[in-house]
């Protein structure tokens, strides 16, 4: 990779983006530089102070396995910024400190906002047939309205999303680019006015053997005490399953602040609360195996080509990442 206007510094293994501002956005700039790193197998790192928060969208550009959120101490060091954990400058990237037993650092370690609520974190994948008719984005606006009430106000392919929301025209992007991926954020209204909850994500669209994939991560901002909608989302895999465009789709619950931004500091513990899997996996693994598998599942969809739906807590218990785990052990050994 050449050197690029928004890196700070340039290694053999990774490119370092400096963002001292208190909110850190998925910017056009940044979001080339992934692009790029993505294409030359660097890393791409984001170095913020402590104090800064990051939005969802970048939030969410950095889980991926070649990036990392670094955050500068008040002092001297650095630390991850979704675990806390600490990190060193090793002459080429940050890269977590050579200890046995690692601390989180105590910056990272504050004490939670009172009053904090949580955050509805919707993964859906689904597969479309490439016909001519296809518009995308439906996915989108069915969350929004059955998890927030509202369509979504705008998207863009980093931030800020200035364009009205509009699947067709989000449509046209997506076949302009194929077969190359694409790579676009969304957000619902954000203005003191709007009635209802915060919410923004995601969504990647991509060619693939068996057609149009639609990856969307879609989060939702609740007040403090509201459970999670699990008969609501089940209703939403039910439909993506009826249709026949059901890959899967997981959901968590993680403590957040009301407006979707990101701090670098412990806020409590995700939780996965619910699991469908689309008519194709059901049929590759097997009804019978599907059906006794360790969680208790109901079927969702056709009943000649039925999903499943797992609900696997109500967001308070931890020990649903276990039954997660066991779950998607089970799927993986389908016996056949």
């Amino acid at each position: 990779m050449s050197a690029h206007p928004a890196v700070d510094i340039l290694t053999r293994r990774s490119a370092v983006v400096v963002q001292d501002r208190p909110l850190v956005p998925l910017s056009s700039w940044l979001t080339d530089v992934m692009a790029r790193c993505a294409t030359s197998g660097l890393a791409v790192q984001v170095l913020t102070p402590h104090d800064a928060r990051i939005t969802l969208p970048l939030r969410m550009a950095l889980g991926g396995p070649k990036a990392r959120w670094v955050v500068q101490e008040p002092g001297d060091g650095y630390y991850d910024g979704f675990s806390g954990l600490p990190l060193e400058w090793d002459g080429a990237m940050f890269a977590p400190v050579g200890q046995e037993t690692p601390r989180p650092s105590d910056a990272y370690l504050v004490e939670p906002p009172a009053g904090l609520g949580h955050h509805l974190v919707v993964d859906l994948r689904l597969v479309h047939e490439p016909t001519s008719a296809l518009e995308l984005g439906g996915a989108v606006e069915g969350l929004a309205r059955t998890l927030a009430g509202t369509s979504p106000r705008s998207w863009g392919t980093a931030e800020p999303a200035l364009a009205r929301w509009s699947p067709s025209e989000l449509t046209a992007l997506a076949r302009r680019r194929a077969p190359q991926a694409t790579f676009l954020t969304f957000m619902g209204p954000h203005d003191a006015a709007a009635d209802g909850p915060r919410f923004g994500g995601t969504e990647r669209v991509s060619r693939v053997t068996s057609g149009v994939k639609e990856t969307v991560t879609f989060a939702v901002a609740y007040e403090p005490g509201r459970p999670p909608p699990l008969e609501e989302l089940a209703a939403v895999a039910d439909g993506h399953a009826r249709a026949g465009t059901l890959l899967t789709m997981t959901v968590q619950w993680v403590p957040g602040r009301a407006d979707l931004t990101y701090p670098p500091r412990w806020q409590g513990a995700a939780v996965p609360v619910a699991l469908a899997v689309g008519p194709e996996g059901v049929a590759e693994t097997g009804a019978e195996h599907m059906a006794a598998a360790p969680v208790e599942g109901r079927v969702i969809g056709d009943d000649a080509r039925p999903g499943m739906w797992y609900v696997l807590g109500d967001g308070t218990d931890t020990a649903a990442w276990g039954r997660l785990g066991d779950l998607m052990g089970r799927l993986r050994t389908s016996g056949r």
